[in-house]
């Protein structure tokens, strides 16, 4: 008789794994299997590309975070669309040379308990709240309405943080970047 794959190896597509339960600042992109394909590493002080005070000198990467697959690296940077008592945000990936690959949008809307995740670039689609009460499971929905994909917790107990994605047709710059926002505003 066959057996069906466990619910966290079926159409896994990325994983992003902190890569020690003492260090919240490094993390690996892995696949299925478990093989490391890349890494995400975040700034000690992260800095908006519009921020009011610079820590950071004009033009440096120091307070972008670092997101490596396959040899290649992006930057996932952000900056402020509204500022007030709750700050809406905006998320991009960019190549070295400041082209945007992929870019969320990060709004607190009265009525909703959390913020709301809408992606824009290279796909129009919105992070829903989570489905589940135990394990997190967020919905990734287009915009007719229908289910693109997941984020999700793998594991009910883990001593290291980990999310993964399912969206099938999704690049992997895509993938690390959904993880990624997910993990800054949800976690």
């Amino acid at each position: 008789m066959h057996k069906a794959a466990p619910d966290s190896a079926r159409h896994d597509v990325m994983r992003l794994r902190q890569k020690s339960m003492w260090h919240g600042f490094e993390y690996e992109l892995l696949t299925p299997s478990g093989t490391v394909v890349g890494g995400c590493s975040m700034p000690t002080f992260s800095q908006a590309k519009n921020a009011r005070l610079a820590v950071h000198a004009p033009g440096s990467n120091k307070g972008d975070v670092q997101i490596r697959i396959h040899g290649e690296t992006w930057l996932l940077r952000h900056e402020y669309t509204r500022r007030g008592f709750l700050n809406d945000l905006r998320y991009t990936l960019e190549s070295p040379a400041h082209e945007v690959l992929c870019s969320a949008e990060v709004t607190f809307e009265s009525g909703r308990r959390l913020p709301v995740i809408r992606m824009t670039v290279p796909v129009k689609a919105e992070v829903m709240p989570s489905t589940s009460m135990w394990r997190k499971r967020y919905p990734v929905v287009g915009p007719s309405g229908s289910v693109l994909g997941e984020i999700y917790e793998p594991r009910l107990f883990m001593l290291r943080f980990e999310y993964g994605v399912r969206l099938p047709a999704a690049s992997p710059q895509l993938q690390a970047f959904v993880l990624a926002v997910a993990l800054f505003v949800r976690h």
